[in-house]
């Protein structure tokens, strides 16, 4: 007997809600607590821990097929999922219906600014346009324009939201929360990683205006 036909869509779509965890969801929680280390002691914490990281073998191996590929991936799978899907939050103002809208919102969000993020500091240092060692000065400089700091205010919560309520929905598409207790209790546990990732973020932005003053 032959086994049934895989649903290609129903696995890439399990996929992209595990990539959104693992790794991308990883690195934004470690990119948040880099950053917020700024707030310690200005670019001492930061250059430092830049140099452990430069310190890992195949370090560009990993940036490019763990972080870029999936974060593409990911990106540009969740358009097709949108545009597959229908949102009637028009209809029915239900509040998940409404997170349905502001997951894919915020995605649209959070991709534009990591493109942005990355062109104004890792293309900077391939570019040779700065170094390293420079980026948290480059950082701060950055961040003392109002209207960049808005974009990153609004870049940052947008990551935020659409990872900690990505993680509600990948816990539903795995098939680990399936009843309403489960999905209470789930919903709880991702507002809260949601609010140690905003602090972090504003640790970070505190530590970076402190320097550019």
């Amino acid at each position: 007997m032959s086994a049934p036909p895989v649903d290609r869509h129903f696995a890439l779509r399990k996929l992209h809600s595990l990539l959104g965890i693992v790794p991308i969801g990883f690195y934004l929680c470690f990119h948040l607590f880099e950053n917020s280390l700024a707030a310690k002691g200005g670019d001492y914490f930061f250059v430092h821990v830049i140099e452990k990281i430069d310190s890992m073998p195949y370090l560009t191996f990993l940036e490019i097929f763990f972080i870029a590929v999936p974060i593409l991936f990911h990106a540009i799978y969740g358009v097709i999922i949108w545009l597959q899907g229908k949102s009637n939050v028009l209809q029915y103002g239900y509040f998940r219906n409404w997170m349905y809208w502001v997951q894919r919102m915020s995605g649209l969000v959070a991709f534009a600014f990591i493109l942005t993020h990355v062109w104004s500091t890792r293309f900077q240092v391939l570019s040779g346009a700065a170094t390293k060692e420079g980026l948290f000065d480059l950082l701060a400089g950055q961040l003392s324009n109002p209207l960049v700091l808005i974009g990153y205010i609004i870049g940052i919560l947008a990551a935020v939201i659409h990872l900690s309520n990505g993680i509600w929905l990948a816990l539903i598409t795995w098939g680990i929360t399936i009843g309403p207790r489960s999905q209470k209790i789930s919903s709880g546990v991702c507002a809260v990683i949601g609010v140690i990732l905003l602090i972090l973020s504003a640790q970070a932005l505190r530590g970076f205006l402190a320097a550019g003053a």
